[in-house]
C-alpha cells in the first residue's frame, strides 16, 4: 500500500468487554491499512467484533464494560489512542464521524433535526449561528429532506428520513472517514436502495473513506472496493471485493457465499454453516472457526494460524488451503 495514499492504519487492536467474572474478547489483535477514498466492507456474524472496531477507531467504547488492552491506530499520520483526549474530541466528527445502525437510538428526542446537525457544525467550525444553521438546511436538502422541516422532531420523520438526517449529521463536517454500522438494516428493500445511492454519491463527492459493517453481500457487491471477513474477533479473509467474490478461499467465507440463495438451481433448501460461533469468554486453540469447519484436521487446533497472503493483496488464515476440495456453488 501506498503510505502517501494511506489514510488510516489499524495495528494488531485487542479489545475485551468484561461481564462479572468473565472477560469477552472481543478484538483479537486485528491489523489492516486503508487508501483515502476507499470502502472497506467488514463481514461477518453479529459478536465477531465488526462495530467494536469501529468504535474503537471512533474512541466511543463504553468503558466500562470495554477496555482497549492493546494495538495502535492512525489516522492521517496521528496515533488516535495515545491522543489527549481534548484532541480525541476535536477530531470526533470533524475527521471521522459514524453513521449509526438505529436512527431512533442515534437522534435525541428532545431536539429538531436541524438543531441536531447544527450543534456539531458549531462544536467543530467557526461559524456563526447563523452561518449553521443555513448550512444544516444545506445538508438536508443534500440528503433530500426539504430545509423547512429543519424545525421539526424525530418522532414527526419515517426510518427511512430519520437515516437520512443521520447521514446528514456525519456528513455535515466533510469527514475524511466514514463508519456506517449497519446503515440499512432497519429498512425496507426500496428505502434501503436509496439510503445506499445516497452514501455513495456523497462519499464520491467529498472523496470520504469509509468502512462499511454489514451482513449483507449484496450490499458489499454495490459499495465496497475491499472486503475483510471478521469471525471471532479477527480477520480471517482479506481481499478486494472482486477477488473475494471470484475466489473465496477460507472455508468461513465459502459457507457464507454458500448459505446465499441461488436463482439458477433450483435449491429447494438453503446450505447454513452448521454450528455457531465460539463462546468469546473461551476461544478454542487454533482457528476459531475450527469446530464448525468441514476441512478441519488436527493441525487447525494446535497454534495460532498465520495471516497468509495466498495471491497478491488476498489475505487468508487458513491451514488447509485445497482450492480444488473448497468449492463455492
Amino acid at each position: 500500500m501506498n503510505d502517501e495514499k494511506k489514510i488510516l492504519s489499524v495495528r494488531d487492536l485487542e479489545v475485551v468487554y468484561t461481564s462479572g467474572k468473565k472477560v469477552v474478547q472481543a478484538v483479537n489483535k486485528v491489523s489492516f491499512d486503508m487508501n483515502k477514498g476507499e470502502t472497506l466492507a467488514l463481514v461477518g456474524e453479529t459478536g465477531a467484533g465488526k462495530t467494536t472496531i469501529a468504535k474503537s477507531i471512533l474512541g466511543i467504547l463504553p468503558n466500562p464494560p470495554a477496555k482497549l488492552i492493546g494495538g495502535e491506530i492512525w489516522l492521517e499520520g496521528e496515533e488516535l489512542i495515545s491522543m489527549p483526549d481534548a484532541k480525541k474530541l476535536k477530531i470526533k466528527g470533524e475527521k471521522i464521524a459514524m453513521i449509526f445502525q438505529d436512527p431512533m437510538t442515534a437522534l435525541n428526542p428532545l431536539m429538531t433535526v436541524g438543531d441536531q446537525i447544527t450543534e456539531g457544525l458549531l462544536l467543530h467550525n467557526d461559524y456563526t449561528k447563523e452561518e449553521a444553521i443555513e448550512k444544516a438546511e444545506e445538508m438536508l436538502e443534500l440528503v433530500g429532506i426539504p430545509k423547512a422541516r429543519y424545525v421539526e422532531y424525530p418522532f414527526e420523520f419515517s426510518g427511512g428520513m430519520k437515516q437520512r438526517v443521520v447521514i446528514a449529521m456525519a456528513l455535515a463536517c466533510n469527514p475524511i472517514l466514514l463508519l456506517a454500522d449497519e446503515p440499512t438494516t432497519a429498512l425496507d428493500v426500496t428505502i434501503q436502495a436509496q439510503v445506499l445511492d445516497l452514501i455513495k454519491t456523497l462519499r464520491v463527492k467529498h472523496n470520504t473513506s469509509m468502512i462499511l459493517i454489514t451482513h449483507d453481500l449484496g450490499v458489499v457487491a454495490e459499495t465496497s472496493d475491499n472486503v475483510a471477513v471478521v469471525y471471532a474477533g479477527k480477520i480471517i479473509e482479506y481481499a478486494t471485493k472482486k477477488d473475494l467474490f471470484l475466489s473465496p478461499s477460507h472455508p468461513y467465507t465459502i459457507g457464507l457465499f454458500n448459505s446465499l440463495p441461488s436463482m439458477t438451481q433450483g435449491q429447494k433448501r438453503l446450505n447454513p454453516i452448521i454450528g455457531s460461533p465460539p463462546d468469546p469468554t473461551c476461544l478454542p486453540m487454533g482457528c476459531s472457526f475450527a469446530p464448525r469447519c468441514p476441512f478441519v484436521t488436527e493441525e487447525c487446533s494446535k497454534e495460532e494460524i498465520p495471516f497468509a497472503e495466498i495471491a497478491e493483496g488476498h489475505f487468508c488464515r487458513c491451514c488447509n488451503l485445497k482450492q480444488e476440495e473448497k468449492t463455492c456453488h
